[in-house]
Formats: structure tokens, C-alpha cells, sequence
């Protein structure tokens, strides 16, 4: 037993090494994983290939890209499924088959993006209209004082207990402030000079309360306008680490927080966080289109254009039946087939 054990090693090792490495990494709808099972259009189209070339293999998953990449150039697999894009600067380490799809960067925001109290006093506050408004505060506080304290020396109706003369005090301070008060404020010249005063500083602090709120607002409004990728400078935008985003988003010196799923970037999108989040166009049309109870859209036109395709190591041999494979597949129509499958009929080759 241990001789033919012996004798049959090698022939089963053989048999092994016909089996194809496939490193697998992405996100949906490229690249799907549901309890075990692989899908999505890059794994799809890979079985396509793997049917026509008669080839065995075997798929192990890695968190992205990247670290799929990575294992392959490790030599521990021989081909990355995934939507790696075809760019110089991974060309310098890998050869890629034919290209598969054709892909690009878009922007995506939101579609009701609220007004917020925190954000308006944050606004307030960047344009220094929030010190005064803490002055004013303070100036109605002492005025209050003052007015509780000469009613109750002065006006024998005026409420005994405290906190009932101060929420008086206060009710007539503001209603003055605002010009609707029938108070009579103090006695002689000087102290109808003062309440006219008064009034004034009110009519006064109640236009530029109105004015200074407005302008933050609008101002807001307008920064917030995203149309394209010609709007991003000066904003906070999200992004996915090690998506195809980031070196676009580093090189044109946009500030930038990165998140480790496109879920969480979409998440700091809707509370508010950022104010766009960049990343590859048709896994974001992808999402968008499978989360319709989010305010999210995706606006101006796809840029940073690259392709996708199989990553093999250099010089492998499975490259030319792999392309031969793929163009079959591409003038077949099955490729297109499998891309509506996922994009429905909007996706254009």
C-alpha cells in the first residue's frame, strides 16, 4: 500500500497542478458572495471562459483587489477575478487579458440633503456671525435682569415670585425687541428715550438676524452644488479605501475621507459628513439603483475613463486561450447578455 501510495503521488499532483488558482475580490455587482456561492459579471464571465477552455479551478476570496493582487504576484494564485482596472501603473507588475468592460469614475450626492440646526450654527459660526449673536444674547439676559428688578420695586401687579417676574421680564423684553409690546418701560423723557432706543436696537438685531441667517443659507446652498467633478475642489468628499478613487482624488489635491466599505461612504453622504462620495461609476449606479429608500443620485458625466480585465502574472500561459475565450464571448454577445443581466438595459458596451 505505502509503494503504490508512492507510485500515485506524482500523478496526483499532476492532476492538482491542472487546477487553476482563481484569486477572487470586488465588490457587487461584479463580484458577489453569498453564503460561499461566487457570482457577479467578472466571476460569471470568468465560468464562461473557464467552460470554453474546458479548464478546472478553484476560487478563494480575498477582502479586495489589492490583496488579490498581491497573492497572485506571491504566486499563490495564478489569476485575479475582479474588476481590476487596466492602467500603466499595475501594468508594470502584471499582464491583463483582453478588456471586458469599460468603466470610469462618477460622483454621487445627495438628492435631499437636509438643513440642520448644527450645521446652520456651524456656518454661523465660520463666518463670525455667532459671536454676535452671543453678545445679543447676553445683552437680553442683563436687560431682563433689569427690568425684573424695577417691576418689583415699581409695579405693585408686577408677579412676586421669581421665576414668574423673570419669564414676564423676559416676555416683554423680547416683545419689545421685536417692536409688539405694550410695556411701558420707565417713567419721564429719559425713560421713553430709552425704550425708543430699545426698540430701534431691536428693529435693528431683528434685521440682521434675518439677513446674516439668510445669506448663511444661501451661501451653503451654493457650496453645496455638485454637478460634476469640475465642483469637488474645496469640498470634503468620501471615498473607498484602495477604491479607484483615491489616486484621482490625491493627484487633484482633494480632501478626501476614506472608508473601509462604499456602504459607510454612502452613509457619511446622507448624514452629512461629506458632501460627495467619488468612486467607480457603475458600482455606484449599481447601488444607487438597489437602495431606492436612499436620497442619493449620481451626477455629471463618467470621467477618469479606464477598462477592466483578468489579472495574470507575467508571461502566463493561460493569457492567449484566456483573450482567445473572451473575444469569442464578446462577439457572441454573451458578455453583453451577462452585463444587462446586472445593469439592465441602460448598461451601453
Amino acid at each position: 500500500m505505502v509503494l503504490a501510495g508512492l507510485l500515485l503521488w506524482p500523478v496526483a499532483n499532476e492532476a492538482r497542478a491542472d487546477v487553476i488558482r482563481v484569486a477572487v475580490a470586488g465588490d457587487a455587482p461584479f463580484v458577489i458572495s453569498q453564503n460561499g456561492v461566487w457570482s457577479g459579471l467578472s466571476v460569471d464571465i470568468w465560468q464562461k471562459v473557464a467552460a470554453l477552455n474546458e479548464w478546472e479551478y478553484e476560487f478563494t476570496g480575498y477582502p479586495d483587489e489589492t490583496s488579490a493582487v498581491k497573492a497572485m504576484l506571491a504566486g499563490n494564485a495564478d489569476i485575479v477575478v475582479a474588476e481590476v482596472p487596466i492602467t500603466s501603473e499595475i501594468l508594470q507588475y502584471v499582464e491583463f487579458s483582453q478588456p471586458y468592460f469599460r468603466s470610469g469614475l462618477q460622483v454621487m450626492v445627495t438628492s435631499a440633503r437636509p438643513h440642520t440646526l448644527k450645521r446652520l450654527f456651524q456656518d454661523l459660526s465660520s463666518f463670525g456671525h455667532l459671536t454676535i449673536l452671543w453678545w445679543l444674547t447676553g445683552l437680553v439676559v442683563v436687560l431682563t435682569a433689569l427690568v425684573t428688578l424695577f417691576e418689583r420695586r415699581h409695579n405693585p401687579d408686577f408677579p412676586k415670585a421669581w421665576h414668574d417676574g423673570v419669564a414676564e421680564a423676559f416676555y416683554f423684553v423680547i416683545s419689545l425687541l421685536v417692536g409688539k409690546s405694550s410695556y411701558k418701560g420707565f417713567p419721564g423723557v429719559l425713560g421713553r428715550l430709552m425704550l425708543v432706543f430699545w426698540m430701534l436696537v431691536g428693529l435693528l438685531t431683528v434685521m440682521y438676524l434675518t439677513s446674516s441667517i439668510t445669506a448663511v443659507m444661501t451661501m451653503e446652498k451654493m457650496q453645496s452644488a455638485i454637478a460634476g467633478p469640475q465642483d469637488l475642489p474645496g469640498k470634503l468628499v468620501g471615498a473607498v479605501k484602495n477604491g479607484k478613487a483615491v489616486s484621482y482624488l490625491s493627484r487633484n489635491r482633494i480632501e478626501t475621507n476614506l472608508y473601509p466599505k462604499l456602504e459607510d461612504a454612502v452613509g457619511a453622504l446622507v448624514n452629512g459628513d461629506v458632501r460627495a462620495v467619488v468612486g467607480a461609476a457603475p458600482i455606484l449606479q449599481y447601488y444607487d439603483a438597489n437602495h431606492p429608500e436612499l436620497p442619493i443620485t449620481e451626477v455629471g458625466h463618467v470621467f477618469s475613463p479606464y477598462n477592466y480585465g483578468f489579472a495574470l502574472p507575467m508571461g502566463s500561459k493561460l493569457r492567449q486561450p484566456l483573450n482567445s475565450a473572451l473575444l469569442r464571448l464578446q462577439e457572441s454577445g454573451t458578455i453583453f447578455d451577462l452585463a444587462q443581466k446586472y445593469f439592465g438595459t441602460v448598461y451601453q458596451p
